[in-house]
């Protein structure tokens, strides 16, 4: 078994450990291989999902959902498998087994286009763990955005299913209509604390995917998330510390410094894939921040 295969391994047995251990959060990072690890790591995702999902179901009414809701789907689009929550929180009834039911069938005629891009995208390249947005229809005929990564699991007849990954968080609440109206405001200024800690998460979340490149302006940011850019600024600083632009560098570093003491990949390698456009800048960075250059780094680290 290779260096990298085995970590890999070890990285499901550490998952599978988290799991145990009750933290249902824990995500393994699929390597784009799409090979018998990659598939397991996928089942793994769904699996720590679900037992969240039931978990904590009944702790709060809030209902609040900020693991990714998971819906996979055959080269068709035919839904095979899907989280349970996914059809509570858009408010359909649970899909027949003998109907086929189609993903285009729960999104809007505007997203549909922009879900076969994706697909065609990861049909021709690299797994794509890029944040896309799509919207779905409620029963209601309400539309919820969510933020979706795509994934592809490889059965054992080596056909292809798609694993739709979906990053929002939603309130049950926010689905009905309020009948309490003695608690109007209470409710109100409740949701504005909740509303606000779920950006937060949704923004961190966000940050931790998309490592491996530079962020786009805080103006687009906030119009990712629907919200405006001195909020965002605001609510993130609080909750971390930090902007969300020095966030996202720490975690790129402390990316790197992992890679440097784990692996041999070439400085440049890893430069490469924590979003750095010149090794330059990267040693620059990585120095300021640990006071060593990343070869020095990596010599005193070896393991």
């Amino acid at each position: 078994m290779e260096r990298n295969d085995k970590e890999r391994f070890n990285q499901l047995f550490e998952q599978i450990i988290e799991i145990a251990g009750g933290n249902f959060e824990y995500r393994h990072k699929i390597s784009g291989r799409r090979d018998a690890l990659d598939t397991l790591g996928e089942l793994l995702n769904i699996m720590a999902e679900e037992v969240a999902y039931f978990n904590y179901e009944n702790v709060s009414h809030l209902a609040t959902n900020t693991r990714p809701i998971l819906v996979v789907f055959d080269q068709k689009g035919e839904i095979s498998n899907y989280s349970f929550a996914f059809l509570d929180i858009l408010g359909h009834k649970k899909l027949r087994k003998n109907i086929n039911t189609s993903i285009n069938q729960l999104l809007t005629e505007y997203s549909i286009p922009l879900l076969h891009e994706e697909l065609k995208s990861i049909r021709n390249e690299e797994l794509n763990q890029d944040l896309f947005s799509l919207d779905f229809k409620t029963a209601d005929n309400r539309i919820l955005r969510a933020n979706c990564t795509l994934g592809i699991l490889f059965k054992k007849n080596k056909k292809k299913a798609y694993v739709l990954s979906i990053y929002e968080d939603f309130k049950n609440q926010s689905l009905k209509s309020n009948t309490h109206q003695g608690e109007l405001n209470y409710k109100s200024l409740k949701s504005k604390s909740a509303s606000n800690r779920i950006l937060v998460k949704n923004v961190r979340l966000y940050v931790l995917r998309n490592l491996n490149k530079p962020l786009p302006a805080l103006k687009q940011i906030g119009l990712l998330h629907q919200t405006n850019q001195t909020k965002l600024k605001s609510e993130f600083k609080n909750a971390y510390g930090l902007t969300i632009h020095q966030f996202h560098n720490k975690k790129r570093l402390e990316r790197a410094a992992l890679l440097l003491k784990t692996t041999e990949l070439p400085i440049s390698v890893i430069s490469n894939q924590c979003g750095y456009k010149s090794l330059a800048h990267f040693s620059r960075k990585f120095k300021e921040f640990y006071s060593s250059s990343p070869r020095l780094f990596r010599s005193t680290n070896l393991k």
